[in-house]
């Protein structure tokens, strides 16, 4: 294991290649030419290699093994393209010295010639990526092309990242066809039909605003290649050994009027091209995006969670179909409607030994889990936006989500056997109208209403019960909750701008209500005493004036904004009963330094107050899987944060480097901590507000580096955290805890006469928790190395891959890991068709193991995983 290991290393370092290096200057009879582009072409006029000259007119390029036809094509806006052929230069070990003359263009040119062929060109706010100088042939969907530009960042939930902000939209030749679900079409556009990729900065919206409002948005926009209009289609089919099998097909509609996107798959191979994750804890962008209005699920509804892909260990039967579709109606209004259905089969056996170390007294947990979810989901939309009038304008979004879920789960808890079901409805609606209008070219308001609805009942059934308490003979049968949630919001917002300043003035209504019922019940479906009971009303009336100021002065900005907030709120339950009105001002302040275009310091400060959130409020218990239970310390005290953030940015596109720094504090004078009670059989924990300071330091790192004389492109993305909290354990006093966690991924990708690829990426990860100084010491660290070896021929027509995963869950320990997976992929002459072999887990691990720790406990952790399978694959493009 330990030679493949080194063996994968090893082939990253070979990059010895046939290759003649050239150097000298570009000049014309003004002397040096600087910038001038020198790009390597063959006979078919394609671009091979490239680079530019500097101020001084020097360059210097590796050629590497050409055709006897290829040449080097010099040029310039201002000068007659020159073209030398490498044939004609003598072959030398040597470096080569060839100095070029350019003559001054005698006729008008157009321009971007040579810039058609760059890799990215920039143009006042929009960064346009030429996405096939970045591909290797192992790219199926667009997600896999974005993960692969700089500058842009796709995360596990498929949030998408350019220059480190998370993207406001995601367009489609200029249209919004998917709002926030656009993973639908990041995870299944094939590739192919991409022409451009571009990333705009400051971005808006609404058209009315552009020129007024003070955006820091950014977007992305894909733009289809021509001929991929009307409309165009894939189906793939693949179907393998162990019973695996994965079909998908869709459709795209794209003219002047209307555009439409159209998918159903199905599959058991681990595969979610879904805007939702039933596997984890991971929120959708629709989820994040609605946070406020939706109340979070109490009971457990089963997390599959797992340090390895999805594809490793995702035992499922994903079925998922969608629309969309977008047309614009009258002159200058669109209509947009999105249905959804997504259902599942998930599965797993996991077990877990947890070490329990609490000052003299240590004992151990065992847990054994057959589980199986199932969920369904119905998401419907309707957006309609109204344009016909050039100083007004308004929109309607109505959004109706339906979630219906069971999740079963055979338990052993220290031998203690267990049927356990979860059965929950999650309803949710919403309905939002805005409105803008324009009063002069610097002046407009804005409107917003919005009303929400959330209806969300869980049901848990345990067979036999948990014995909660043996001296009471207490045992709990059955857990009966629902949650509601009404929201209500509207704001006014006035904004003018000036030459060097822009202000807004934002007035905000909101209420909120939160309605909770729950009981646990004895076998003889009865409700246990009150504290297993809650029965509570949350009220929230809140307003609020936030003036809103920017200034700009040279390379200089600075901002400002002070929301005056004043808060109704009430709190009614069984045994507590509560009503606060509070005032306080929220404010935030950055300055921002940008010297050029390239580099951005941001330094700011914020001052937050919040009220509680729903799910700490609630004093009766409630039990929430076999063996634990939650309940929280009634309270209408404000959550205070002190925010501060340094950020620095460089971005050189043209050179394809980039560097991201962060350094971001956090300062609570007052937090929620936790007061547990940990045994054997139970685990009960108790959210409450206390005055005891808590703090948080992050250090962030990302940066991208083409090194030419390497050929290589490095990424590097570490954060280091360190943060200082405090719990209660058992009968323990208040314990401080401090932790650290570092995390480091450096990831090099080399490419070879546009045939060969090897893509290297390592991974570290320590994470260390220490008690009371050095008293006590929990420490975990972990390591990955991944290779990846892409080939295609000259035609583009064979490619294959290979990638094999080294993975050292628990350095501290030998217990090691080599997953193993390949794909043969060939294209007819048409390129209509596509067959693939395609072999997953071929070192066939059966089981993954990994070790977490916390300030008390060390806790391995196992699961099952895709046993190994060869699938055959067919690909047709319509």
């Amino acid at each position: 294991m330990r030679n493949n290991f080194f063996l994968i290393i090893l082939i990253f370092f070979v990059t010895k290649f046939y290759s003649q290096t050239i150097k000298g200057t570009v000049s014309d009879s003004l002397g040096a030419v600087p910038f001038a582009n020198l790009v390597i072409k063959n006979k078919d006029n394609i671009v091979r290699q490239y680079t530019n000259t500097n101020d001084n007119g020097f360059y210097k390029l590796t050629i590497k093994k050409t055709e006897d036809s290829s040449y080097i094509e010099v040029a310039t806006v201002i000068h007659e393209v020159k073209k030398i052929y490498i044939s004609s230069l003598p072959i030398t070990d040597e470096e080569y010295i060839l100095d070029i003359f350019l003559k001054p263009r005698t006729h008008k040119l157009r321009e971007v010639i040579i810039e058609k062929k760059l890799t990215i060109t920039t143009k006042k706010d929009t960064v346009e990526y030429n996405p096939e100088t970045f591909k290797d042939g192992t790219e199926k969907v667009v997600e896999d092309l974005l993960k692969k530009l700089p500058g842009i960042k796709v995360e596990d939930n498929g949030e998408i990242k350019f220059k480190g902000k998370v993207i406001k939209k995601l367009l489609l030749d200029g249209d919004d066809l998917f709002d926030s679900n656009y993973t639908i079409g990041t995870r299944n556009i094939n590739v192919d039909m991409i022409e451009k990729v571009q990333g705009l900065e400051n971005f808006e919206e609404n058209s009315l605003l552009k020129g007024i409002s003070d955006s820091e948005d950014v977007a992305l926009n894909l733009i289809l290649k021509k001929g991929k209009t009307d409309f165009s289609g894939n189906i793939n089919a693949g179907l393998g050994s162990n019973n695996r099998y994965a079909g998908n097909a869709s459709g795209i509609l794209v003219n002047s009027k209307s555009k439409g996107f159209v998918i159903g798959s199905y599959n058991n191979i681990g595969q979610n091209s879904t805007p939702y994750d039933f596997s984890s804890d991971i929120n959708s962008l629709e989820d994040q995006k609605q946070r406020d209005f939706k109340v979070r699920p109490l009971i457990n509804e089963g997390y599959f969670k797992s340090f390895l892909d999805d594809s490793f260990h995702r035992l499922n039967k994903n079925l998922f179909t969608n629309i969309n579709f977008l047309t614009k109606t009258l002159k200058k209004s669109v209509l947009k409607i999105s249905g959804s259905f997504y259902t599942d089969e998930i599965k797993r056996y996991e077990k877990s030994i947890s070490n329990i170390t609490l000052n003299s007294d240590s004992f151990t947990i065992n847990e054994f889990n057959n589980l199986e979810k199932k969920p369904n989901l119905y998401d419907f939309q309707l957006f309609f936006s109204n344009k016909e009038k050039n100083s007004f304008h308004w929109e309607y979004i109505g959004k109706v989500n339906y979630i219906s879920t069971t999740y079963n789960s055979l338990s052993s808890n220290n031998d203690y056997l267990q049927t356990n079901t979860m059965e929950s409805e999650n309803l949710f609606f919403s309905n939002t109208i805005n409105l803008t209008y324009k009063v002069a070219d610097n002046k407009a308001f804005i409107a917003k209403i919005l009303y929400s609805k959330n209806k969300y009942p869980q049901n848990l059934n345990l067979n036999p019960g948990t014995v909660i308490s043996l001296e009471e003979n207490i045992e709990s049968f059955k857990e009966n909750t629902e949650q509601k949630k009404n929201y209500s919001f509207a704001n006014l917002v006035y904004i003018t701008n000036g030459k060097k300043y822009n202000f807004s003035l934002e007035y905000n209504l909101m209420f909120s209500e939160s309605l909770l019922n729950s009981t646990i019940l004895n076998n003889n479906n009865e409700n246990l005493d009150s504290q297993f009971t809650n029965n509570n009303t949350y009220k929230i009336f809140s307003n609020s004036l936030t003036p809103n100021f920017s200034y700009y002065f040279q390379k200089f900005a600075a901002k400002a904004r002070a929301s005056i907030i004043r808060n109704n709120s009430t709190l009614e339950d069984l045994q507590f009963s509560n009503n606060k009105e509070y005032t306080f001002v929220s404010p935030k302040i950055s300055v921002i330094y940008a010297p050029n275009k390239k580099n951005k310091t941001i330094i700011s400060y914020e001052y937050v107050e919040k009220l509680p959130e729903e799910i700490k409020i609630f004093s009766g218990i409630i039990q929430t899987n076999y063996r634990n239970f939650i309940n929280g310390t009634p309270s209408l005290n404000y959550l205070r944060t002190h925010t501060c953030n340094v950020i620095y940015n460089y971005n050189d596109f043209f050179n394809l480097r980039q560097v991201n720094l962060g350094i971001m504090y956090n300062y609570r004078p007052n937090n929620y901590f936790n007061r547990t009670i940990i045994n054997q059989d139970i685990t009960i924990t108790n959210a409450f507000i206390q005055n005891i300071s808590s703090s948080d330091v992050g250090l962030n790192f990302s940066g991208e580096f083409f090194l030419n004389f390497l050929k290589t492109t490095f990424q590097v993305n570490s954060n280091y955290t360190w943060n200082i909290d405090s719990n209660i354990i058992n009968d323990s006093d208040f314990r401080r805890i401090k932790n650290r966690t570092l995390f480091l991924n450096i990831a090099a990708k080399q490419g070879f006469n546009n045939k060969y690829y090897i893509n290297n990426t390592t991974s570290f990860i320590s994470a260390t928790s220490v008690f009371d100084g050095n008293e006590s010491t929990n420490t975990f660290k972990s390591a990955t190395h991944q290779t990846k070896i892409s080939y295609k021929n000259n035609t583009g027509r064979i490619r294959f891959n290979i990638l094999g995963n080294y993975i050292i869950p628990d350095l501290t320990n030998t217990n090691n890991y080599f997953f193993l997976e390949s794909e043969l992929n060939y294209t007819s002459k048409n390129k209509k068709i596509t067959y693939s072999i395609i072999g997953k887990n071929l070192t066939n691990n059966k089981e993954f193991t990994l070790k977490n720790v916390s300030d008390y406990s060390i806790n391995t952790y196992s699961h099952n995983l895709i046993e190994r399978y060869v699938m055959l694959k067919v690909f047709f493009s319509l």
